[in-house]
């Protein structure tokens, strides 16, 4: 199992209006449904993951997209 490490040699700035930001490493099976996700709906990287974290948290998504929830629920989950 490899370890995702990072060194942040400058402190981060600090982040407003309830925002944060966060820094994962993932397998490339879910990086895939990331992209593809990303794709599909024309999102940012960053935009498909935090849909994918909001489904997977069983929250509301932010964004209504062409797909249906319990679909893209289903990607997430890997089911």
């Amino acid at each position: 199992m490899s370890v995702c490490r990072r060194a942040y040699a400058k402190p981060q700035p600090r982040v407003q209006h309830g925002r944060h930001t966060l820094c994962v490493c993932v397998h490339s099976d879910i990086y895939r449904q990331v992209q593809q996700l990303a794709a599909e709906q024309q999102l940012s990287l960053s935009g498909a993951a935090h849909h994918l974290l909001r489904l997977g948290a069983g929250l509301e998504p932010l964004l209504h997209l062409s797909s249906s929830p319990s679909t893209l629920s289903s990607k997430c989950h890997g089911d």
